[in-house]
C-alpha cells in the first residue's frame, strides 16, 4: 500500500463531497486489499477527514492547555450556546459544524479559532460571537 496515495484520493474525495461517504471508503478498501475498518481507521487519525457531511462553516475551537490557560473555556461555551450544538454536531440548517480540537499550531496565540480555512488568534467569547454572526 502506498500512504501518500491514499492520503491524496482521502483528500480528493473529502474536496470532492465535502466528507468522505461510505460507497468510497469500500472502493479504497477494495483497491488497498484491506478491510474498511482499516480504512476508517486512517480517516479518524486525521481531523481533517470527515465521515458525515459537515456544515457551510467549519468552526474549530482550540481547547489545549495553552488555550485553555487563556480562557478558551469561555469562547467554547459561548459558541456552544450560540449555535445550540455540541463538538462534533451540525446545525439543523446545516450552516455550521463545530469541532474542539487539541491544538490549531498557535500555541502563543490563545484563545485560537479557525472557521473553514481562516485562523482568529486571540479570541474572546465576544469576538468569536461576531465572527459567527458576520458568516451569515
Amino acid at each position: 500500500m502506498n500512504d501518500g496515495r491514499m492520503m491524496e484520493k482521502l483528500h480528493n474525495i473529502q474536496t470532492t463531497y465535502g466528507y468522505i461517504p461510505e460507497n468510497e471508503i469500500e472502493k479504497l478498501a477494495d483497491e488497498y486489499a484491506m478491510s474498511k475498518t482499516k480504512v476508517y481507521g486512517v480517516i479518524s487519525f486525521y481531523s481533517m477527514f470527515h465521515t458525515e457531511p459537515t456544515g457551510k462553516y467549519l468552526i474549530r475551537i482550540c481547547n489545549s492547555l495553552s488555550c485553555h490557560l487563556n480562557r478558551s473555556d469561555d469562547v467554547v461555551t459561548g459558541v456552544q450556546e450560540y449555535l445550540g450544538v455540541e463538538s462534533g454536531e451540525t446545525t439543523e440548517d446545516k450552516k455550521y459544524t463545530l469541532e474542539i480540537v487539541e491544538c490549531l499550531g498557535h500555541c502563543g496565540e490563545g484563545p485560537v479559532m479557525m472557521v473553514n480555512d481562516k485562523i482568529y488568534t486571540h479570541v474572546s467569547k465576544a469576538a468569536a460571537l461576531k465572527i459567527l454572526k458576520e458568516c451569515m
